[in-house]
């Protein structure tokens, strides 16, 4: 009888070694095989022990608008860009459930631009998302609330949809890189735009909608745990549309004693012929970075969070923002396109020395000249004749580190026709 049960623990625990080895063989594969968006983004989040003092939330606005790493040589904020392309409200609700159970902030910051909906999720990035969080009893409970049924295999087991990308895998996919801009993305375009018309504030669109019944779910969850939070509407060339579901957050925040940054009408000095991305919607890194000053300070001024700068348990941020100094200086050397390249120089990290002479087509060419006093708005920019007697039709760009006065780049451009400027090789 003994022999009996022995031999039945014997094959229970094989059986049970097999499921494990099989479990172990399949997240493997899944983790290999998916695409490595979410992993790059979230990366230095779920591995991060100490806790991110702020939270950022919303659609791509935020994300393209909002530097934590710059946030923090500025302030010393510790602060975590959660954002994705076109998620909706319903779908942040989730993703700060899922945050709070590795962190917890003191101040969440969410963007509006998404309450005008009553869709939960766009699957197009959705897995840009959902990839990265661990599975859990809570990724089961959000799934199933963001999807119907037949949809939610390939959300919790994505080796069901990314199975067959095994010949296009390659290096990346074994040795997948961490991202340097704790969640944010940088956008180096530069498209003219035009300020909003602007209608009074008190026009609003009073629509009920779901987006809006998650947001105040999420209200109410940071109101919960003591987490403060800011209501804000990005900027950009809104329709009069637009501006009454911006004017609505006015509304949510009154009802709920708490504050909204409605960017359109804030005191912020957003200049539409050099801080956005492309038409209407998107700011890009010299808009950015304006918008991340502003939120620092009004973060620094209104909330407990502390500046961690000197803080032994945070010294690792220190590193951190090397490596994303080091990537920006790469970004600026890369660039061959005269536009994307002088706005990269608002930046408080650079000064920057131009040679033109007084008569150079730069200070005749309007855009350009925007985009060179714009220069000045966090970084310093001196003007110098031009070396060996240049001509009119080229100027030299020379970019030192404020830090240390190290020369970190030297592009020449040279105008080929009207508006058209090319990289001197």
């Amino acid at each position: 009888m003994f022999k009996k049960i022995s031999v039945k623990i014997r094959r229970l625990v094989a059986a049970i070694c097999f499921c494990i080895v099989l479990t172990v063989v399949i997240v493997m594969t899944q983790k290999i095989f998916e695409r490595k968006y979410s992993y790059t983004k979230y990366y230095d989040f779920y591995q991060q022990k100490q806790d991110f003092d702020v939270l950022f939330l919303g659609t791509s606005h935020v994300l393209n608008a909002v530097y934590p790493m710059e946030l923090w040589r500025d302030y010393g904020i510790v602060s975590y860009n959660m954002a994705n392309h076109s998620e909706n409200i319903c779908t942040n609700y989730w993703q700060l459930q899922n945050a709070l159970q590795y962190t917890t902030p003191k101040v969440v910051v969410i963007d509006l631009y998404a309450v005008d909906g009553d869709g939960k999720v766009n699957e197009k990035y959705l897995h840009n998302f959902l990839d990265e969080v661990p599975f859990s009893f809570m990724k089961i409970e959000m799934v199933c609330d963001l999807l119907e049924a037949e949809k939610r295999v390939e959300y919790l087991f994505n080796l069901s949809l990314y199975h067959s990308r095994w010949e296009e895998l390659g290096a990346d996919d074994l040795r997948p890189a961490r991202g340097l801009e704790k969640g944010a993305e940088f956008r180096d375009e530069v498209t003219i735009n035009v300020p909003p018309t602007l209608i009074p504030q008190d026009e609003y669109d009073p629509t009920a909608r779901l987006n809006k019944q998650y947001l105040q779910k999420i209200i109410d969850l940071c109101k919960d745990q003591n987490i403060g939070i800011i209501l804000t509407y990005l900027p950009y060339t809104m329709p009069e549309g637009h501006q009454r579901v911006a004017n609505w957050g006015y509304v949510a925040a009154e009802q709920n004693d708490i504050p909204y940054l409605n960017f359109v009408y804030e005191d912020i000095d957003i200049n539409y012929k050099t801080d956005c991305a492309d038409e209407a919607h998107h700011l890009n890194a010299s808009g950015a970075r304006k918008i991340t000053d502003y939120l620092g300070n009004y973060i620094q001024e209104n909330y407990d969070v502390k500046d961690h700068r000197e803080d032994p348990e945070y010294d690792f941020w220190h590193q951190d923002y090397a490596e994303y100094r080091e990537m920006k200086q790469g970004w600026l050397n890369e660039q061959e396109n005269v536009w994307s390249y002088l706005l990269q120089l608002n930046d408080r990290d650079y000064v920057t020395k131009i040679y033109a002479s007084d008569s150079n087509y730069i200070f005749q060419d309007s855009e350009i000249k925007e985009l060179v006093n714009n220069i000045s708005f966090f970084g310093k920019v001196v003007h110098l004749e031009q070396k060996d007697g240049g001509k009119d039709d080229c100027f030299t760009v020379e970019v030192y580190t404020a830090e240390k006065d190290e020369l970190i780049s030297v592009h020449t451009f040279v105008r080929t026709a009207e508006d058209r400027y090319e990289l001197q090789q």
